[in-house]
């Protein structure tokens, strides 16, 4: 196009110009080096996505306890860059950092999927009204924005609530995690439909299983859930 002639994007992480052509993918905004060396999710759980040791099938909970969501998509690992850019997006309203995570998560599920099993409809995971006050925006419904934009999905914002505030969830543990969440959603009806959910990080699966439980609970037959960054396992 001829803006990006006259105005060149920046690699996010090297300051490289990118001429056309050069970014990888396109709306990520990183140069192909530095687009190499992200924290990237090689040997996820099949499953939760959490990330494994290479030859490792499946994690031990998953292996345990199938997990109530049909699978998890996450394409980076919570480390160095992908940690910076979803700090910078939750806390500081970075809209280019949450539109380079939206492009590589956007990427990874067309490579993931058929698009004849693309979930039905784009759901971003809420936030409470007193903190999405505090924060003034809510970043899982920024990446749903995009990720269903790029992939010509319906977006549903209002459609899952979040009835209770919790505690950050960084600060508890698992146990605490899934007694805070329990009643935590509310949804409307899903009769039949695939219902992707989308989130910025999944540290444990606390957030979205009880999501996931809420959203199953409203008529929905599968829930997929898509995230830009997986906490690896302790």
């Amino acid at each position: 196009m001829l803006l990006d002639h006259l105005l060149p994007g920046i690699c996010l992480l090297c300051d490289r110009i990118l001429t056309p052509g050069l970014a990888t993918p396109p709306n990520a905004q990183l140069c192909a080096h530095c687009h190499a060396a992200l924290p990237w999710n090689l040997h996820p759980c099949p499953t939760c996505a959490v990330p494994l040791e290479e030859g490792e099938p499946t994690c031990a909970e998953c292996a345990d306890a199938a997990p109530c969501f049909e699978r998890a998509i996450a394409p980076l690992r919570f480390e160095e860059a992908a940690q910076a850019w979803v700090h910078r997006l939750k806390f500081k309203q970075g809209m280019v950092e949450g539109r380079a995570l939206a492009a590589l998560l956007t990427t990874y599920i067309q490579r993931g999927y058929e698009r004849t099993d693309l979930p039905d409809v784009v759901v971003p995971v809420p936030l409470s009204r007193r903190r999405l006050m505090r924060r003034g925006h809510n970043q899982a419904l920024t990446l749903a924005l995009w990720v269903a934009r790029g992939l010509r999905l319906p977006v549903r914002r209002t459609a899952l609530k979040r009835l209770a505030h919790t505690p950050p969830q960084t600060t508890q543990s698992r146990e605490e995690r899934q007694h805070n969440l329990v009643g935590a959603f509310q949804s409307k009806p899903w009769p039949g439909s695939r219902v992707a959910l989308v989130d910025d990080v999944m540290t444990t699966t606390a957030t979205v299983a009880e999501a996931t439980h809420t959203l199953l609970a409203a008529g929905a037959v599968a829930v997929h859930v898509w995230v830009a960054a997986r906490t690896p396992a302790p």
